[in-house]
């Protein structure tokens, strides 16, 4: 869902292992107030009714290979670049729920004038405010959540999080589902109304904050670590940028291409282009609960790599079985698990790494990064795609391989999404090895015993 974030949204600065105080003897039983999973539950229902179909609305519009990827790419940028401003106010300035409920508030002016626009460049530039609305809400949201969670039920809580705001987003895409049925067949008028309502949900969501107590993060109880530990920590949380960063860059080649795929190469109509979206999030739904009990049993790494081979095995699918049952299978079988697994792990390393007081400016850091790859990597992914569709000449290896492919290479456009998919999926492939070579500081009692072997092959050996 993906989505989307951050995030994301530092320096490390290091906490657990081999510290001079346990993090059992003073961790605190805290729980998340309520208001909490209802600010979750209703951003995640105003993103699952309109923001999967942003890129299909452009497209009705007529949006190219390029005003795509400049689309995706400004999602993918703008809200992880300016977090480090934001990041760092909201550990040092104010309470973190002003900031949010500041962000709210602008997100929903953007989401509701997108509902008005006419072309796609009036969308770029809505779509620039509603990023900068998500740079300030994503690293404190984040922080707000950590300066709520006990460390030892990080998974679970985090998964309760996610199905909560999965149960509401699910409401969110029936919902789309009858707006698209009720309006006029594959126009862009089906998605102007789920816009409307995305606003009025993301609006009410801040508001819901205004009630949550204030937490001072200086006052909640950390561990005092030796040099020794705080170089560790250091030293894994950069390998660990470094790895998501470049995975990511390689994910997001094919961001911009999904829209074309389904309607310009399959022609599918609007309601099978919500179905694909809906059966997405119910599988990433289902699957919330197991995997974070297995993070809280055996440590975020093993099930973040689980979800980084899933990954690095779709593109090849998707290149060779270009047909719409396959992917919507795929939905449920890899995307479903993994990304479900990507939402969890990608924030509960992170938490696991940070100082409490700078626990926004950590997530702000980590986003940047992984904002910027992915906003060269959508941008790349769809600008080459169009350059290659525009070429009509033969291409030996590939027009070779796709003799292999449901859909041969007379289909320029499909030839073009092709060649991108198997950049992708080999770049992914080559991004899990880094992820392998990590090493956890924080000890957990369970472990994945296929991970385990795959880490202790010389090649991916622990540093």
């Amino acid at each position: 869902m993906h989505n989307s974030n951050f995030c994301i949204r530092l320096l490390l600065y290091a906490r657990f292992s081999n510290a001079i105080v346990n993090s059992e003897d003073f961790e605190e039983d805290v729980n998340p107030p309520a208001e909490l999973y209802a600010y979750h539950a209703t951003s995640s229902f105003a993103h699952d009714t309109a923001m999967p179909y942003l890129s299909y609305f452009a497209v009705r519009l007529g949006a190219s290979f390029e005003q795509i990827a400049v689309m995706q790419s400004l999602m993918n940028l703008l809200p992880m670049s300016l977090q480090h401003f934001w990041g760092w106010i909201s550990d040092k300035k104010m309470v973190r729920t002003y900031w949010i409920i500041g962000g709210s508030v602008l997100a929903s002016l953007a989401l509701f004038l997108l509902s008005k626009v006419h072309n796609p460049n009036e969308m770029i530039f809505l779509i620039i405010l509603y990023s900068v609305a998500h740079s300030i809400i994503i690293p404190t949201w984040s922080a707000l959540q950590g300066d709520w969670m006990n460390p030892s039920r990080r998974g679970s809580t985090l998964s309760r999080f996610h199905v909560m705001g999965g149960l509401m987003g699910l409401i969110g895409s029936f919902i789309a589902i009858y707006v698209v049925h009720i309006t006029p067949e594959n126009s862009p008028d089906s998605f102007r109304p789920l816009f409307v309502i995305a606003a009025f949900a993301t609006f009410l969501g801040g508001l819901i904050l205004i009630k949550v107590p204030y937490r001072d993060p200086t006052k909640i109880p950390d561990q005092i670590l030796t040099d020794q530990d705080k170089k560790e920590y250091s030293d894994t949380f950069k390998s660990y940028v470094r790895a998501q960063s470049f995975y990511t860059l390689n994910m997001s080649l094919i961001w911009p291409l999904f829209a074309i795929i389904l309607i310009k190469v399959l022609e599918v109509d609007n309601m099978v282009l919500v179905a694909f979206s809906v059966i997405g999030a119910v599988s990433e739904m289902a699957f919330q609960p197991i995997m974070g009990r297995l993070v809280d049993r055996v440590g975020p790494l093993p099930v973040l790599i689980m979800s980084r081979i899933g990954f690095a095995i779709l593109p090849f699918i998707y290149a060779f079985f270009p047909d719409i049952k396959v992917m919507l299978a795929l939905q449920i079988v890899i995307l479903g698990p993994c990304f479900s697994a990507f939402l969890i792990t990608s924030n509960a390393m992170v938490l696991d790494l940070a100082p409490n007081k700078e626990r926004a400016a950590y997530f702000s850091y980590y986003n940047t990064r992984v904002g910027i790859t992915t906003f060269i990597g959508a941008l790349a992914g769809g600008y080459l795609a169009g350059h290659i569709e525009e070429f009509t000449g033969a291409i030996f290896v590939i027009d070779s391989l796709m003799n292999f492919s449901l859909i041969d290479n007379s289909d320029y456009t499909w030839r073009a999404i092709f060649i991108i998919f198997l950049i992708s999926g080999i770049g992914r492939s080559i991004g899990t090895i880094p992820f392998l070579r990590l090493k956890m500081p924080r000890k957990y009692p369970g472990s994945i015993n296929f991970i385990d072997r795959l880490m202790e092959f010389r090649m991916f050996k622990r540093r």
